[in-house]
């Protein structure tokens, strides 16, 4: 007897460690996209996603048909095989929502308001709980809702909680009991069920709970309020997304912000009086969460300019690169949108570049290195792409009509 009890002590043990590795390897929910289903039948679960055939509670036999089912295809620009389709039915007046949740349906009542209704993470069970414990910075989630009334919300909320078995939306009052939720919401895309119009949805998460993050709740419904809306309203989803961020929100160089900066534009110029400050400049930066960590080199690239790299790496590994140049001396011509090329002036940019290098010029235009050698030479007709990713560091001079402009490759 001591012999399966140190046994079943260890398998639990044993149990809780792989759990926990899991949570900490997995930054996004398992079967996401609906790809995958418990069998062949088009009204079987998604794996790792419950809906009502498998609730419990008093009235789990009467609550136990189908509200959902797989749809050959994918959103757009999506690769999938499948969606998921949630849809509304009435039984005797009484509206039953489509629901499904990444824990257990619990229908305790006949009324759809009752407290007794709910979805809960049930950690005894690996079928109905998710072990997650990363902090995401947003939810994407693709959807198509059709409705009957305008006024009708569909719903699709993630919330981050402890060890516990939290109950949604029973539990959403207590804040030690979860960390963070992420809560989309869309009234109908589409004037048919038929007729698929997706949008996505994107969301941030907002940590206002004081808990641990143990266990991920995910709840996906046709009407946030229950019993609300119509029958045959129903909402298709796909590829259900969590974004860690490696964005940064401004730059500065000795205190003074990076003008012009966007959080998506990733190389920025900025002059400096004199080479001496190159070592002494402090290069600065805003995350735009706490989490992302931050790798800040420098590299001479000539007499007249510095290059400064800024890695941001997200908690999930995703990696951006901001660079920021300074240099004495700097062409500051003008980016114009391409489509709007004013053939009677002459331009080149980014300044400095990397690979593809702008030119806005209407004829032979010549590329030669510091020394004068001829490096480059191409026709050029309005807006043309250049590419001096094969060009070695350096200055170079680029020459049109009797015209120049200094650029640096780096």
């Amino acid at each position: 007897m001591k012999q399966k009890v140190i046994f079943f002590v260890l398998l639990a043990i044993g149990t809780s460690i792989i759990a926990t590795l899991n949570a900490q390897t997995n930054y996004q929910l398992l079967n996401n996209g609906f790809e995958s289903w418990e069998s062949t039948s088009n009204t079987s679960e998604p794996t790792h996603w419950n809906s009502f055939g498998t609730s419990d509670g008093a009235f789990s036999m009467l609550a136990s048909s189908t509200h959902h089912y797989r749809r050959d295809g994918h959103r757009p620009g999506g690769t999938g095989a499948y969606y998921l389709t949630l849809y509304t039915e009435s039984y005797f007046g009484i509206k039953a929502n489509g629901n499904m949740t990444t824990g257990r349906v619990h229908a305790g009542a006949m009324s759809a308001t009752s407290e007794e209704n709910y979805n809960y993470t049930e950690r005894s069970n690996s079928e109905h709980s998710q072990p997650f414990v990363s902090t995401p910075d947003s939810m994407y989630v693709w959807v198509s809702y059709y409705a009957e009334s305008g006024e009708s919300e569909a719903q699709v909320e993630v919330i981050l909680h402890g060890d516990n078995d939290f109950r949604a939306p029973n539990d959403l009052g207590n804040s030690s009991l979860y960390k963070a939720r992420a809560t989309a919401r869309t009234t109908r895309t589409t004037s048919s069920a038929y007729e698929m119009q997706w949008q996505q949805l994107k969301v941030p998460f907002v940590y206002e709970g004081s808990s641990s993050i143990n266990y991920v709740l995910v709840n996906m419904t046709t009407n946030r309020e229950a019993g609300g809306g119509h029958a045959d309203d129903s909402i298709s989803i796909d590829d259900i997304e969590f974004i860690y961020s490696a964005w940064l929100t401004s730059i500065s160089v000795d205190g003074e912000a990076v003008e012009n900066f966007a959080k998506d534009v990733f190389s920025y110029t900025v002059r400096v009086s004199d080479t001496s400050q190159f070592s002494m400049a402090v290069v600065d930066c805003v995350k735009e969460v706490e989490d992302i960590t931050l790798d800040i080199s420098r590299e001479r690239l000539n007499d007249s300019t510095l290059k400064v790299s800024i890695t941001t790496t997200a908690e999930d590994g995703t990696t951006k690169q901001y660079k920021v140049f300074l240099t004495t001396s700097i062409s500051e011509e003008p980016i114009v949108a391409i489509g709007a090329v004013d053939l009677n002036t002459f331009k080149v940019y980014p300044n400095p570049v990397e690979k593809v290098m702008n030119v806005e010029a209407d004829g032979v235009v010549v590329i030669n290195d510091i020394e004068g050698r001829e490096v480059k030479k191409m026709e050029c007709h309005g807006h043309s792409s250049v590419d001096v990713s094969t060009l070695p560091r350096g200055t170079y001079i680029v020459r049109y009509n009797g015209m120049s402009r200094k650029f640096i490759k780096y």
